[in-house]
């Protein structure tokens, strides 16, 4: 089953997949995280638990990525899986996200406000 969660933590939006992000499940997250991400300046996605994504998964995470850009911020990718993060250097998009290892990386390089932790959902 494919899940999507996610919370605000300081002035980041920290989303979190589980399963694939296919052209089925993409457009859907896409709709839920631009309306998430209103309090929000940076995004860090969290992929360790995901196995595949689409290209139009990837087209989802470039227009996260510009709505952080757009608001000063950074957008952050977690846990990406060997064939993942060879996709991500192939396709130059490392350019653009920030790719970590681990979440409290990605919450250091991303995250100007740390403080303060909220739920969304």
């Amino acid at each position: 089953m494919n899940t999507l969660t996610y919370e605000i933590y300081g002035d980041a939006l920290l989303a979190t997949f589980n399963g694939p992000v296919t052209r089925h499940n993409a457009p859907g997250y896409q709709e839920e995280l631009v309306a998430a991400l209103e309090p929000a300046r940076s995004v860090v996605v969290d992929l360790s638990e995901v196995d595949d994504v689409s290209g139009t998964g990837f087209r989802m995470l470039l227009h996260l990525y510009h709505l952080a850009c757009s608001r000063g911020g950074e957008m952050a990718l977690v846990g990406l899986n060997e064939e993942l993060h060879a996709t991500v250097e192939a396709t130059g998009f490392s350019e653009f996200f920030v790719v970590c290892k681990t979440l409290d990386e990605a919450i250091e390089k991303v995250c100007r406000e740390s403080k303060g932790h909220a739920s969304l959902r």
